[in-house]
């Protein structure tokens, strides 16, 4: 068996955070029924991203299309009705689905801290986790001090978009307020999903929200 099909957790998440307000623009032409060809065009032709260069707008586009495709037709649905909050929570969830190594992180680390009343998140949380999963990956053992940089600076951006840090600079650690809605909405297709939202045992079990 090859290395690349051991691999565990990638890290294409480093093109940059939620990209919030180019998802919520995609989704908009994805609710009007247009198909992807359309959308690349939009955004290639009519600069739909705002960014300047076709290989990076084809780069986001590409990571915004494979975030988006995390969500079911009624998740899709709620994220292009929803409120700014709730489509930042959606779109880390959409992340944490799509990546190992973040939704570990937020599980393992984030809502540990957050649940044991630890209010903030240190460089040596960053530290003892890559160490944890380098000692279980190799993909995560090979990456580079400059590598980790990245993966970390994009982590924090997340986390803050998400609001689960209050910035990225104190990286304090606080926990969101999704709505009665996505909670009712990510409960019934996965309950556990709902650890990402730094939600307790037993506040998922007893939906005491």
């Amino acid at each position: 068996m090859t290395a690349q099909t051991t691999r565990r957790y990638a890290f294409s998440f480093i093109t940059g955070a939620l990209f919030v307000p180019e998802t919520v623009a995609v989704s908009e032409l994805l609710a009007a029924g247009k198909n992807w060809t359309v959308i690349r065009s939009a955004v290639l032709e009519d600069n739909l991203l705002r960014i300047k260069t076709s290989g990076s707008r084809l780069r986001i586009l590409r990571e915004i299309r494979y975030r988006l495709q995390e969500f079911d037709h009624a998740e899709l649905d709620f994220f292009c009705a929803a409120g700014p909050r709730d489509q930042r929570l959606m779109l880390l969830l959409s992340a944490c689905r799509r990546f190992a190594f973040i939704r570990e992180f937020v599980e393992e680390v984030v809502r540990a801290k957050a649940l044991a009343l630890d209010t903030h998140l240190t460089p040596g949380d960053f530290v003892r986790f890559f160490d944890l999963k380098g000692a279980e990956a190799p993909e995560v053992d090979a990456l580079t001090e400059k590598s980790r940089d990245k993966v970390r600076q994009v982590l924090i951006r997340m986390l803050a978009e998400g609001g689960l840090l209050n910035s990225t600079s104190e990286m304090g650690i606080q926990r969101p307020s999704p709505s009665s809605g996505l909670i009712t909405l990510v409960s019934k297709k996965t309950p556990s999903e709902l650890k990402v939202f730094l939600l307790s045992d037993a506040e998922i079990r007893h939906n005491r929200f």
